[in-house]
Parts: C-alpha cells; sequence; structure tokens
C-alpha cells in the first residue's frame, strides 16, 4: 500500500469522496448548508444546530481539505509561487496560514498527539464527539459573520476553539521568511534538528534560494510522512531535501550555514510513546537541559560553519495543571556558556484565541520569539 493510500485510508476517504484534486468531501451537500444563515439560526437555534449537524454526519468525514497525489503537486507548486511576509525590523506579521492544509492531511499523526499531557482531545476525537460538534456549529453562528457559516473551513475552525489545546504546526511562510533571513546563500545548509511535521520542509524546501535541507525526527511514524512529503516536494519543484531518523541529541551535522528549529517544548505535548521521544526520555526540566537541550547545542555548535546561524523558535509555557515552565533565560544561558553569541530576537506575530477571555490583550501584542545567536 502507498503511503497516499494509508493516509487516504486513515481519513476515511473513498472515491466517492473525491471531488477534484483538493476536496473537503462535503462538496455534494455545499447547498443544503448555504440554506443555514444567521437568519435561520436567530429563528431556530436548536433546529438549525440538529439540522447541519444531520448533514455533517450524512458525510462523517474530518473537515479539512483533503487532495490526491496531481492536488499535492499543485498545491506545493502554488505555495512556492505565493508572496509572503518578510522579516522586517526584527518582526514577522501574522501572514497567512498558505501551507499549512498539506501539514494537516499528509501527517495523520498530528491529530493523535496530546496536548499539555490531557490526553488525545484532537480535532479529529472533537468532530466524533456529538456533543461536542454541536457545540461547533453553535460557535459558527454565533461567532462569524457573511456567508458559508457552516462549510467545512469554518467547521474546522470552530472545533479548534472547543475545549482543549490545539497540536500546533510552524507556518511553513514563517519558516521560508525567516531561513531567507537568516541564511542568504544561494544552496546553503539549512540544518532542521526537530523536523515535526512538515512546516520547516516546505517552507525552506519552496524558497529560491535552493537551500539543501537536513531534517533530524525520530518519531517513526513522523518520518514516513516526512519522507513522501520530501518526495513530493522534489517531484513538484525540483528540490530534494534529507530527513534522517535520529535524535538531535545524538545526532552529528556538519557544513551547516544555519540551524532553525522549534524544538519540542519538554513535557508541552506529547508524540508519541517511543523512548526517543523527549517526554519520555526526561522526567524533569532539569534533565531536559541536561539531556537534550545541552548536547544539541553542542552538536550543532561543532557542525556549524564559522559565520554560521542558529536559531530557535521557543517561549515560557504552561502545562497540564497550569504548571509555568520558564525555559528562555535558560536556553539562552545554556547556549551563552557552550560558546554562542545571543544577537538578536525575532518577534513572530501570533493570533489570539477569539473570545471574552481574551479581550485582556486588547492593545498588547502577542508572540514568540525565535533566538538568534552566532559562534
Amino acid at each position: 500500500m502507498s503511503v497516499l493510500q494509508e493516509i487516504h485510508n486513515h481519513w476515511q476517504i473513498g472515491s466517492k469522496n473525491i471531488h477534484g484534486d483538493e476536496f473537503t468531501g462535503y462538496e455534494p451537500v455545499y447547498a443544503q448548508l448555504d440554506q443555514f444563515t444567521k437568519e435561520t439560526y436567530e429563528k431556530d437555534p436548536q433546529g438549525t444546530i440538529d439540522s447541519v449537524f444531520d448533514i455533517y454526519r450524512s458525510i462523517d468525514l474530518v473537515p479539512i481539505i483533503y487532495f490526491t497525489k496531481d492536488g499535492i503537486l499543485k498545491a506545493i507548486k502554488n505555495f512556492k509561487n505565493t508572496s509572503y511576509n518578510n522579516v522586517r525590523d526584527n518582526r514577522i506579521s501574522l501572514g497567512n496560514n498558505r501551507g499549512q492544509p498539506l501539514s494537516r492531511f499528509l501527517f495523520p499523526n498530528m491529530m493523535t498527539a496530546e496536548p499539555k499531557g490531557r490526553g488525545t482531545n484532537s480535532l479529529k476525537d472533537r468532530f466524533y464527539n456529538d456533543t461536542k460538534l454541536k457545540r461547533a456549529i453553535r460557535i459558527c453562528f454565533e461567532m462569524r459573520e457573511g456567508n458559508n457559516l457552516v462549510y467545512p473551513t469554518a467547521m474546522r475552525r470552530a472545533l479548534e476553539l472547543v475545549t482543549g489545546e490545539n497540536v500546533q504546526n510552524f507556518k511553513p511562510q514563517n519558516a521560508r521568511a525567516i531561513v531567507e533571513h537568516l541564511c542568504p546563500v544561494l544552496w546553503g545548509n539549512v540544518y532542521d534538528y526537530s523536523c515535526g511535521y512538515g512546516g520547516r520542509l516546505l517552507g525552506i524546501g519552496s524558497s529560491n534560494m535552493n537551500y539543501n535541507y537536513i531534517g533530524v525526527e525520530p518519531n517513526t511514524e513522523t518520518v514516513k510522512y516526512l519522507n513522501f512529503f520530501n518526495e513530493c516536494i522534489e517531484e513538484a519543484v525540483g528540490v530534494k531535501g534529507k530527513i534522517i531518523q535520529s535524535v538531535s541529541e545524538e545526532y552529528q551535522p556538519d557544513d551547516i550555514d544555519l540551524a532553525f528549529s522549534s524544538p519540542p517544548y519538554f513535557n508541552l505535548e506529547k508524540y508519541s510513546d517511543e523512548d526517543t521521544q523527549c517526554m519520555v526520555r526526561y522526567k524533569t526540566l532539569e534533565e531536559w537541559f541536561s539531556g537534550y537541550v545541552e548536547p544539541t547545542m553542542q552538536n550543532i555548535y561543532k557542525g556549524l560553519n564559522k559565520d554560521g546561524v542558529f536559531a530557535t523558535n521557543i517561549a515560557d509555557y504552561k502545562s497540564y495543571g497550569n504548571k509555568e515552565y520558564q525555559v528562555v533565560d535558560d536556553w539562552i544561558k545554556t547556549a551563552e556558556r557552550i560558546g554562542f553569541k545571543h544577537v538578536s530576537t525575532i518577534k513572530m506575530m501570533l493570533n489570539t484565541r477569539p473570545g471574552v477571555g481574551n479581550q485582556k490583550l486588547a492593545g498588547r501584542e502577542k508572540f514568540e520569539g525565535v533566538y538568534v545567536f552566532t559562534k
């Protein structure tokens, strides 16, 4: 069985669901969904929710965008030719989410990762929970305006707001902008020391700088999907990276112009039960720093060219039980102790979650830092 067929099977995609090279599976019921407007909801909220719910259950596919092989190749080519926000004054604005639908589709195991150690409460879990799906339908009517209120894209966004955290993937557009800013070297060697779900692979692989992408990832299932994605990028735009199944605390890169990634935040997300995973290997923050962070940085320092750059997207965070973990200062101190110099911080702007609770953020920026070091 091909990897693509395996992915289609995971999402329960059959031939009857495929409507073009890029599809949701809900195309046959769009006309029915168009009947439900703000006005119909206000007249009969519960009846409207029940009717929309029945339509979704008649198709019963997680509301994301799906692709055929031709659709994947077209999406990669379109992404390469799409304009994007550059880094200006050490700041990268929100931009858009182009490229993200590919990762949602190509990495179904992203849906089984456990945010904040709470067990799976993924988008897929929420969709197949009747109560949560109905709650998402209500959100569509009460928090959205305009047309297509309950189309699949709107439903996916609403499900992301229903009870729980979401495992995030690095935006490909941000990856391309940051790497081109930090490594303006044609055919430069870029080392991604924690590949994840392909956001940096797509962003770096689609750059006109024709970078040599070298990525390390320990998760066996993720590596399988990364290799398939890598092959698709090569077929679409003629650039092929190198995916290595290993852990960054053990892998020694060489001749690197830029090392850039967004590493696992200790215990924020659990990706698998394999003994290569940070959450499995390291039981305390101190163990994580001594066992993962420090050796990873030492390997990067040894493999980085004289004028090379080391960059990390990381942030302080709250984990299960709202326990706070302060990691940024210790990350910088560890890098400086090894021999790096912290030269700048890029502000990567983030969306705020809609709702009353975030009104306190009015007038304030929400961002994560990309911390930039040289030898």
